[in-house]
C-alpha cells in the first residue's frame, strides 16, 4: 500500500457505521486503518512507516476509548479480524511477553469468541502469563465468574454474563492453562476454589461445566 492519489481514492469515504473515514485519515492513523479492516495500509503502517505496536495513545472510533489509550493489538482483537490480529503478531518488534497478561484480560471481554481463541492459540501467547500480584488470566475470569454468578445484573464491562465467561474459561482450560496454581489472596489452588463453589452450589451449571474441564485437562496431562 502507498499514499498515492490511486489509494488515496480508493479508500476515500470508507463508511464506518454512520462516520465517513477520509483517504488522509486512513493513511495518517494506523489505528483506523485496523478498525476499518484495511491490512494493507496496515502493512504500510507496520514495515514502511514503523508505526509502534508498544505505543498504548491510538485515537479509534471505539466507543469505550475516550482517552486514545488503546494499542494497535486491542484494537484489532476489538475489531476481530483474525488475518490482522496474526498479521500484528508477527511483527518482532512487538514486546508481546510484556503485554499477554493484559491483553488476554482484555480480550476476554472485548472480542468475539474466534479472535479471543486465535489469540490465545497464538504461538507467541502464554495463557499462563502472571501481573505483578501472581494472578494469571485464568485466576481473573475466575473471579469474575464468582462476581457475576454472586452478584448478577451489574452493568460492568469486566464482569460479563456467566454463559459468556464460562466459554472463555474453557477456551482458556483448552489453550493450555494451568489450574493447580494458587489463587492470589484466596488460600487455595484454582481448581480448589471452583470445586468449592460448586460445593456451595450443586445445582449451578456454569461452575459445573469449569469443574468437570479443569479435571479433564489435570487428568490428561497426568497420562501424558
Amino acid at each position: 500500500a502507498r499514499c498515492t492519489d490511486e489509494n488515496m481514492k480508493r479508500y476515500l469515504g470508507w463508511d464506518l457505521g454512520l462516520l465517513r473515514v477520509e483517504a488522509n485519515l486512513v493513511f495518517n492513523n494506523p489505528a483506523v486503518a485496523v478498525e476499518v479492516g484495511l491490512l494493507d495500509v496496515i502493512r504500510f503502517h507496520v514495515e514502511e512507516k514503523g508505526a509502534d505496536l508498544n505505543r498504548s495513545v491510538w485515537n479509534s472510533f471505539r466507543t469505550e476509548n475516550f482517552y486514545g489509550n488503546d494499542s494497535l493489538i486491542e484494537i484489532a482483537l476489538v475489531r476481530g479480524d483474525v488475518n490482522i490480529l496474526e498479521s500484528l503478531l508477527s511483527v518482532n518488534g512487538f514486546d508481546l511477553e510484556r503485554n499477554t497478561f493484559a491483553l488476554i484480560c482484555f480480550a476476554s471481554c472485548h472480542s468475539e469468541e474466534e479472535c479471543f481463541e486465535a489469540f490465545i492459540r497464538h504461538p507467541r501467547v502464554n495463557v499462563n502469563a502472571v501481573d505483578t500480584f501472581g494472578d494469571t488470566p485464568l485466576c481473573v475470569l475466575l473471579k469474575r465468574l464468582s462476581f457475576s454468578i454472586t452478584a448478577p445484573g451489574r452493568s460492568i464491562i469486566e464482569f460479563r454474563p456467566s454463559d459468556y465467561l464460562v466459554r472463555r474459561i474453557l477456551l482458556l482450560l483448552e489453550a493450555g492453562a494451568t489450574s493447580h496454581g494458587l489463587l492470589p489472596l484466596r488460600d487455595c489452588t484454582m481448581i480448589e476454589f471452583a470445586r468449592s463453589s460448586l460445593e456451595q452450589d450443586p445445582s449451578n451449571v456454569h461452575w459445573r461445566s469449569v469443574v468437570q474441564k479443569m479435571e479433564e485437562a489435570i487428568n490428561s496431562r497426568v497420562r501424558e
